[in-house]
């Protein structure tokens, strides 16, 4: 019997990629919006029209997630819920409000709703890496499992929207596990803790759109057009049919019941930047020779991540960097209407 699941975030990049995903598995999505318009953008899609779902999508708009009880009644007949939709920072956002403050609500509230609903086997959670890491990467080696101090008091103001995405993403793996320890839930939670993730966004149907999309696309993108990315970009990826298939994977797991620890997957291996520009010069010279590539700039940050879990999770088959820095500047090149070769 498939199952039904509903997923939050389909408007980014990942929350796009697991519902085409739960599709072609054969699986019942029903996916949560603000808006019919963002619904609209998600079901026209021609990657999703590729597949004909058919009554197997749906939508549900919920204008405001943070609001308690929110989605209650988006979960009847739900089997599994895979929660990516999270704020982002961008510059016109007001760090507290509009970031820190519903990255914590819409996930309590998700959880919140859970409990209320029978039938709930798993609820899906992605974080991210800074939530283990900090703003500042220690010099040992971390994991998902890896929880760094609450600040006290939990504050309520930010000089910037990163530091209070950053401190979102601590606060709210605190919040997740002190639910699974206090309500011991009939479901399985699991936290997916990705890197930078990098591959085809198939909500970026122009150039205009990769290269203003807020996806981790947009570091390879600077990278091969003469640009520079602004800040440093952890040294860490995964390809985005990995963290797919990892959130499937995980929200599917057997596990025991009434458990009061979640069950986390982190995936950020190891790259170097500088290997980018090589990758392209192979794959593509004619874009090179025309002047559609340019050599850009991509600093980074050095970090130590063990991804063991994920790569266990995933049988040892994860996709390398260099297909993801294709798979990118392929569907630039094609956007662009030009050839790859």
């Amino acid at each position: 019997m498939a199952a039904t699941i509903l997923i939050t975030g389909t408007n980014g990049l990942v929350g796009f990629r697991i519902l085409t995903t739960a599709l072609e598995a054969g699986h019942n999505v029903r996916f949560a919006v603000r808006s019919e318009d963002k619904a609209r953008i998600v079901s026209s899609n021609p990657a999703v029209q590729k597949l004909a779902p058919g009554d197997r999508l749906s939508a549900v708009v919920i204008p405001d997630f943070t609001i308690q009880g929110a989605f209650d009644s988006a979960l009847e007949g739900v089997t599994h819920i895979i929660h990516t939709g999270s704020p982002v920072p961008m510059p016109w956002y007001d760090p507290y409000k509009d970031i820190f403050e519903p990255t914590r609500k819409m996930c309590s509230n998700i959880l919140s709703s859970a409990l209320k609903t029978p039938g709930i086997k798993s609820v899906v959670i992605t974080s991210s890496i800074v939530g283990n890491l900090g703003s500042v990467p220690p010099a040992h080696v971390v994991s998902a499992a890896t929880r760094l101090p609450l600040p006290d008091p939990i504050p309520q103001t930010f000089k910037d929207g990163y530091e209070a995405y950053i401190i979102g993403k601590i606060v709210q793996l605190h919040d997740t596990d002190t639910f699974v320890r206090e309500k011991k839930p009939p479901f399985g939670v699991a936290n997916i803790v990705p890197g930078y993730v990098y591959g085809r966004n198939e909500l970026a149907l122009t150039v205009e759109a990769m290269g203003q999309s807020n996806s981790s696309n947009n570091a390879i993108i600077q990278g091969v057009t003469g640009g520079e990315m602004a800040f440093p970009v952890h040294m860490g990826f995964v390809h985005i049919d990995d963290i797919a298939e990892i959130h499937l994977r995980a929200a599917f797991l057997d596990r025991e019941p009434n458990s009061d620890v979640s069950k986390d997957f982190g995936v950020a291996r190891k790259v170097d930047y500088d290997t980018v520009w090589g990758y392209v010069e192979k794959a593509f010279p004619k874009a090179i020779q025309d002047g559609v590539l340019k050599k850009g700039n991509v600093p980074s940050l050095d970090f130590q991540y063990d991804s063991s879990d994920a790569e266990k999770l995933m049988d040892g088959k994860l996709k390398s960097f260099e297909t993801a820095v294709l798979d990118v500047v392929g569907q630039y090149l094609e956007v662009s209407g030009r050839e790859k070769a």
